[in-house]
């Protein structure tokens, strides 16, 4: 395997992540907006808003992490930009659902920025090439 090949797959094994982080912080949004509507005390749920915003945006970043994934499959130049602008827009969400997964820890805030820094970090790194010939 070419080593262009080789980064071809490792890239598109990181919008297969995004897509899959999205999917977990979709669906702890929606047993957040579950919890809320059925009523359970708000000290164990973030409440409407913050489960409406998860919804939400986790649906972007869904949308953002399959275009990213086709567009590399196609070889688009710019493919990596929708994945950085995934990453980016997953980082609230994404400390929402980790305040609500491991309750009363401030490490879910810095895993939080760990992950999306990282991610725009490696989308920005390749933004511009190509797939493989």
């Amino acid at each position: 395997m070419r080593p262009d090949e080789r980064r071809l797959m490792w890239l598109q094994a990181v919008n297969v992540l995004l897509a899959a982080i999205a999917g977990v912080v979709l669906v702890v949004g929606i047993d957040q907006g579950s919890a809320a509507l059925m009523g359970v005390p708000p000290d164990l749920v973030l409440g409407g808003y913050g489960a409406v915003l998860m919804i939400g945006v986790a649906a972007v970043v869904l949308m953002f992490a399959a275009m990213a994934f086709r567009g590399m499959a196609r070889g688009e130049r710019y493919a990596p930009l929708f994945a950085m602008l995934g990453w980016a827009l997953l980082w609230f969400p994404l400390e929402l659902a980790l305040s609500v997964l491991v309750p009363g820890s401030p490490a879910a805030q810095f895993a939080a920025t760990a992950v999306s820094g990282l991610g725009v970090v490696v989308s920005l790194a390749v933004l511009g090439s190509t797939k493989p010939r």
